[in-house]
């Protein structure tokens, strides 16, 4: 028996209809709750797809089949995303109230001297969570701390949404390093780490294609999962990582200074970035990084040559003379 009425179907899309949700992609809606993935990919596979149809009609789509099972489906898919969107009011306005209670995740961001105000477009989150976050207005990690905190007692989260926050009130510093700039072990966010999530973003295929354009060697079974990139689809993913990318140097300007100064001193990219430890984003982070700041980087300072000691050729050899 169908879990959803035509009725209860009829009040969902209708509130859907002004979800700033409703062209985000289904499957990343599912991986943010605690639900089964939705069945269908592709980039049409979003409610705006399905919203303009009764419950009967619903029914009769290919993609429903006539299952009332999938219909529930999408339906609660949909009903618990409008929670993210109904609460909300409440929520933001709680959200200075929050910042003053105990919060075991400003409390972890404290200890590991992580800046309440660090942008979250320099986190590595999916598209699901970023539009959550955008919805709100919520635009960096201590303001993410509160709203989690709200929200984790109204909806049921799933997805990197709850990750993260499970491995900032954990203080997981190896789960908080999959989407912060953190160094295991250290305290304060870094460059070389923001840099090499810019695109952990992108599809495991699409990283592994771009390290092998840019010449990288790869392990075998890296390397054949490699997604071959046309020239286009390589200018479209540099296009977009460069903006995140002068973002990070703005950010941590201190950082690219550093940056600056390792690489004059004869210094290389690939050993700066060896603490991304994923030979593939390495690859990535090295031509993006070194690209953008090719004419920002000062010569080494050239020594002046050594006047020769008076003596012939054995003299200077064996340096008597």
């Amino acid at each position: 028996m169908a879990k959803f009425t035509s009725n209860e179907w009829d009040e969902i899309r209708k509130k859907f209809r002004s979800s700033i949700m409703a062209d985000t992609s289904l499957v990343s809606l599912a991986q943010n709750l605690d639900t089964k993935d939705w069945p269908h990919k592709g980039e049409e596979e979003t409610p705006s797809k399905y919203i303009d149809f009764t419950y009967e009609e619903l029914l009769m789509l290919p993609e429903i089949a006539g299952s009332t099972d999938r219909a529930d489906h999408l339906a609660g898919i949909l009903k618990e995303t409008l929670a993210f969107d109904d609460p909300f009011g409440d929520m933001v306005a709680q959200v200075e109230e929050t910042a003053s209670k105990e919060n075991p995740i400003l409390k972890t961001l404290a200890r590991l001297g992580i800046p309440e105000n660090f942008p979250l477009v320099l986190a590595n989150f999916s598209e699901g969570t970023r539009v959550v976050c955008a919805s709100e207005g919520i635009k960096t990690i201590g303001e993410f701390a509160n709203l989690g905190q709200q929200m984790s007692t109204k909806v049921v989260l799933g997805g990197d949404f709850r990750n993260a926050l499970n491995a900032l009130t954990h203080g997981d510093e190896e789960g908080i390093g999959q989407f912060l700039p953190y160094r295991k072990g250290s305290t304060g966010l870094h460059l070389a780490e923001a840099i090499g999530l810019i695109s952990a973003g992108l599809p495991r295929p699409d990283q592994l294609g771009l390290a092998k354009a840019y010449g990288a060697t790869l392990p075998p079974a890296e390397a054949s999962a490699a997604r071959t990139l046309s020239k286009d689809q390589i200018e479209k993913h540099q296009g977009m990582m460069r903006v995140t990318l002068n973002t990070a140097f703005e950010w941590f300007k201190d950082g690219k200074a550093a940056l600056l100064k390792h690489v004059s001193d004869g210094g290389t990219y690939e050993r700066y970035f060896v603490v991304i430890n994923d030979p593939a984003r390495e690859a990535i982070a090295v031509r993006l990084t070194s690209t953008a700041l090719k004419d920002q980087v000062k010569p080494a300072a050239v020594s002046a040559p050594r006047e020769d000691k008076k003596g012939g050729f054995f003299s200077r050899l064996f340096g008597k003379g």
